[in-house]
């Protein structure tokens, strides 16, 4: 006789497949749930996966903000539980640099993270509504002002989360600029109306700072800095460094610039518009001069000196006409006497060792030349013929 069940499901088995399947659905949510709290903690983004950061994670435990999580920062705001864990997903495949030793350092170049970090990562805790800001001593900040141009907390701000106090020890890794400096803010505020970067602000004083501050850095009262007719080698050192700074942080950027302008969310953060914020567009701090934030060189170095400084690569070749027709100008920087009555004899001090320069050459240079190897010392300068010109001739030599 035929089996009326035959062809169907054990009525037995059904309720167990039921509860099987629940069960694994429950675990399955249990395991993503714990899984996304787990990961989601400081101690495990510190301790756990992201060894590659364990230069940065010294630094953010010595930070005002070590209590707080770490993807407060690091995961937009606002997400939905969807856009969350596929936020989370998406950087998964980084497990394979942290296990194989290939992530590229140094991390988060050029404070790429702080120039592209939205306003609301901060303001979802810091209400600027409700919280006085507090600058330095004699400096006045327009929060509202930069907020309204577009200009992100982070972008001011990059080392409030990871404060710079631990000596590196990842090679290859290297200290982020410190975005508070003064020289930072010339990244966009400007003097000439010339702006390194898009955004374009006053570099006038008062427009920052308190009246009676201090406008004049420390290394100005330095002795040797600058003294009139003495030594003034502190000033001409610091900008020659800066513009050997700015000529090497250009090329760095000319290099690094393009690549970061170029970056482009994840797949699955473009598939689910997850917001990452905009690159902003700003140059290293140390393309900025710092001098360039008080003086305007053209005028400034410029209309002191008179001409061309540092001096170009063909001085050499022309100084000696220049100083024949303006010796004042090369007495600014080398006559060193403290008399400004000897400024014309300033070029006395290089060329003519022998004689003293706080006298007239003329009448001195015969007693230097008896003391001196003329074919070394003189001719080195002077042409053979210089000097029968004015003992034979009587006619007053030029310089050569």
């Amino acid at each position: 006789m035929r089996n009326p069940l035959a062809g169907y499901a054990d009525p037995v088995r059904r309720p167990r497949f039921i509860v099987w399947t629940a069960v694994g659905v429950i675990l399955l949510v249990t395991v993503l749930i714990g899984s996304l709290a787990g990961t989601s903690t400081r101690w495990f983004c510190n301790e756990v996966c992201h060894v590659v950061h364990y230069d940065n994670a010294r630094q953010y435990e010595a930070s005002t903000h070590s209590n707080v999580s770490c993807l407060a920062c690091h995961i937009p705001a606002n997400l939905d539980g969807i856009r969350f864990t596929a936020e989370k997903a998406e950087k998964l495949p980084d497990v394979w640099e942290v296990l194989t030793n290939t992530f590229h350092l140094p991390l988060n170049e050029a404070s790429y993270l702080a120039l592209s970090m939205p306003e609301v990562q901060c303001t979802q805790c810091h209400s600027m509504a409700n919280r006085p800001a507090t600058p330095s001593e004699g400096i006045v900040i327009d929060h509202a002002v930069h907020s309204e141009a577009g200009i992100a907390c982070a972008v001011c701000h990059n080392r409030v989360a990871h404060a710079q106090v631990e000596e590196l020890t990842l090679p290859g890794n290297a200290y982020y600029e410190e975005f508070m400096s003064m020289t930072a803010c010339y990244r966009c505020h400007t003097l000439t109306g010339d702006s390194p970067s898009e955004f374009v602000a006053t570099g006038e004083c008062a427009a920052c700072h308190t009246p009676g501050f201090e406008l004049k850095p420390p290394s100005h009262f330095e002795p040797g800095f600058y003294t009139q007719y003495g030594d003034s080698r502190g000033h001409a050192e610091l900008a020659n460094a800066e513009l050997e700074k700015v000529a090497a942080a250009e090329e760095y950027w000319a290099e690094v610039g393009p690549k970061l302008r170029d970056k482009k969310p994840k797949p699955i953060s473009r598939l689910l518009r997850i917001p990452h914020g905009e690159f902003l567009d700003l140059p290293p701090v140390a393309a900025v001069d710092e001098c360039g934030t008080c003086h305007v060189r053209d005028t400034f170095c410029d209309g002191c000196h008179t001409l061309e400084m540092p001096h170009p690569a063909n001085f050499t070749e022309q100084h000696a006409a220049l100083g024949d027709a303006d010796p004042e100008s090369c007495a600014l920087c080398h006559n060193k006497t403290g008399d400004p009555a000897l400024n014309a004899t300033s070029c006395d001090q290089c060329h003519h060792p022998a004689g003293n320069p706080r006298q007239p050459w003329l009448a001195q240079h015969d007693d230097a030349a008896r003391a001196t190897d003329i074919r070394t010392d003189c001719y080195a300068c002077h042409e053979e013929i210089f000097c029968s010109v004015c003992h034979v001739r009587g006619v007053k030599p030029s310089r050569y």
